[in-house]
């Protein structure tokens, strides 16, 4: 039965059996986990057993949304697919956006839960509370552009919209994500696409008309009413709409966090002028690219740039231009300026399902590789993979997602295993399998925390305390966040990561896009929107208690699927090594110091929950897989 900000619906999806059913979501179970990944934490901690093979049928793949779709609240344009990871055989998820959000809400679902493998290739189509199971054996081989087409012609209906994947993540390439609505939606980290690709599910497809209910319309209405002039008039939404993520580019070569050669660079002045936008120097993004914005539904800010090239023909495409990430990993991370050349291989990316992260950060890794004589051009066909050339990416790029060869086959298991057969794992540059993103933690030392406690791995978005060292304070987490930190201070990082991480469980399950924190919503604002929904009476530091208990089961999956924390949570050797020149110049993250206040401030003794804190959170199941 629906609820306020729910359908109350799940659909269960046995790809073994070839079986749709549907099955209820509970209010209580609503309250507890919020919905998008919280809901997916609990299911899949449920369902999958240690030791399963992330690219079986034991795995358990979740699609899911939350309470603050279809309600007209800005930046609610986010859904969630996790699962576990092939790539880093932990807690696996991503975040995307677009238009299936929305759209699926509208048609009358909470999540839908994959299990088993078909043995042929399908599509789920869910439309206005109800679904069927078709056959995708004709997509099958095709691009994720081509599938969506594809879709929406044998449908019908151009309003659909389509969740699909492409050839790598058919060709399970542990690193393909999700990638939706022709490139405006990449859920991109962890492999998602690769746990789809290997249940032989082509697609998901939306299109809905139903209208969920809120507790309070008229006070939702007043509040986003409220927000709207202190979003519109926030200086982050202006340049975001005017730029893009590209517009950080030239600012983070100057503060040291963008990569550069593998992070083994101090500056690269003249090649971030050359990749970014022209926000803080004479970028020539624009220029080269002429973006137009288009945003996400709902959303006043346009961060993905539609881009159309057309000469020179081999960088011809018609997509979605590159954002801050692609253009640090893909671009400065490979020494590559050739913008036209970047904005090609990530409009490849987006139609093969590769994350762009990923892809930037295993490119790195091989050019180094081959600098150093680990990898040689025969290895690769034929391809001489220096630093700076973006022609080489490509060609690198089409030979790993079509599995061609016995490095490009190892490039596409990841940076982990590849550094260790190729006798190079220090070029390796990861957290757990999942590489380090476009965010040099030697450069905002809460960043250092954050990247090795991630429960997903190496990630930037898993708590984003950074921002708090941007000027964003969280003053909802307590007094000692309550002002902005310095970035090169050591003291209250492991607190702020510790917070900043609860709160962006809470962000990733409502779900919700956490840009709109730097354009005034802060998380007081972001609890009375989910209790006008709802009909709930949270408090912020309740809510944030909700964030708490849904990073602590993920910890628990995680160490019961083998993490080991001693080992795990730290960073490549590389980050202790100084920049000698440029804005982090001579800063080394004191990791471990950082670290003791995280593990303190969590109540994780030796990185694991104690049974007190899994009591105080109810989670007293996931007691007895605590390390003994």
């Amino acid at each position: 039965m629906p609820f306020n900000g729910y359908w109350g619906k799940i659909l269960r999806a046995d790809l073994s059996k070839g079986k749709l059913t549907d099955e209820s979501l509970s209010p209580e179970d609503a309250k507890k986990w919020i919905g998008g990944v919280g809901l997916a934490t609990k299911i899949i901690y449920n369902e999958v057993p240690a030791g399963a093979d992330t690219l079986g049928p034991d795995n358990v793949f979740v699609f899911a949304i939350g309470p603050y779709q279809a309600t007209g609240i800005l930046g609610s344009g986010r859904f969630a697919a996790c699962a576990k990871s092939p790539l880093t055989g932990v807690w696996g998820e991503s975040l995307g956006g677009g238009y299936n959000p929305e759209e699926m809400k509208r048609a009358g679902y909470d999540a839908i839960v994959a299990t088993g493998k078909s043995e042929k290739p399908v599509y789920i189509w869910v439309h206005d509370g109800k679904a069927e199971l078709r056959d995708a054996s004709h997509l099958w081989g095709k691009d994720s552009f081509e599938t969506e087409d594809a879709i929406k012609k044998e449908l019908g209906d151009e309003k659909i919209q389509v969740a699909p994947i492409g050839q790598a993540a058919e060709n399970l390439v542990r690193y393909a994500g999700l990638i939706t609505n022709y490139g405006h939606g990449c859920a991109g980290r962890t492999g998602m696409g690769a746990v789809m690709g290997s249940k032989k599910l082509k697609a998901l497809a939306f299109r809905g008309t139903m209208k969920p209910q809120a507790a309070d319309p008229e006070k939702l209405r007043a509040l986003i009413s409220e927000l709207a002039p202190i979003i519109r008039d926030a200086e982050f939404t202006k340049n975001n709409r005017e730029y893009g993520q590209a517009m950080a580019v030239i600012p983070r070569e100057e503060n040291a966090l963008l990569p550069m050669r593998n992070f083994g660079q101090d500056n690269w002045k003249e090649g971030a002028i050359a990749i970014g936008a022209p926000l803080g120097g004479p970028g020539k993004f624009n220029d080269i690219l002429k973006p137009k914005p288009e945003p996400c539904t709902p959303c006043v800010m346009g961060c993905h740039r539609r881009v159309t090239i057309t000469s020179p023909e081999k960088y011809a495409m018609d997509g979605y231009g590159p954002e801050y990430e692609t253009l640090g990993m893909m671009g400065s991370d490979c020494l590559i300026d050739n913008l036209l050349a970047i904005n090609k291989a990530n409009d490849l990316c987006n139609r093969y399902s590769i994350d762009t992260i990923e892809w930037g950060g295993v490119c790195a890794f091989a050019m180094e590789a081959y600098a150093k004589g680990k990898i040689t051009k025969q290895d690769l066909g034929g391809i001489e993979l220096k630093w700076g050339d973006g022609d080489a990416m490509i060609a690198l790029l089409h030979k790993v997602v079509k599995r061609e060869g016995r490095v490009p086959r190892l490039l596409g298991e990841g940076v982990r295993p590849a550094g260790k057969e190729l006798g190079c794992p220090e070029v390796a540059l990861h957290v757990n399998g999942a590489v380090v993103p476009a965010h040099d933690p030697r450069a905002f030392f809460s960043m250092a925390v954050e990247t090795a406690t991630s429960t997903r791995g190496a990630c930037h978005l898993h708590g984003f305390p950074e921002a708090i060292e941007l000027g964003v304070p969280f003053p909802e987490a307590g007094p000692e966040l309550s002002k902005p930190l310095d970035r090169f201070d050591k003291d209250k990082k492991g607190f702020a990561a510790a917070k900043f991480q609860d709160r962006q469980a809470v962000n990733n399950s409502l779900p919700w896009c956490f840009f709109y924190e730097f354009s005034g919503v802060n998380f007081t604002y972001t609890t009375k929107l989910l209790n006008a929904i709802t009909g709930w009476d949270l408090t912020p530091q309740e809510l944030l208690k909700t964030g708490e208990r849904i990073i602590n089961l993920q910890r628990m999956f995680n160490l019961k699927h083998g993490l080991n924390p001693k080992k795990d949570d730290w960073l490549p050797d590389r980050f202790f090594q100084a920049h000698t020149a440029g804005g982090a110049a001579g800063k080394v993250p004191p990791l471990r110091e950082m670290l003791e206040e995280y593990y303190k401030v969590k109540d994780w003794p030796n990185g694991v929950p104690s049974e007190a804190k899994l009591r105080e959170l109810g989670l007293e199941f996931a007691i007895r897989d605590r390390p003994k």
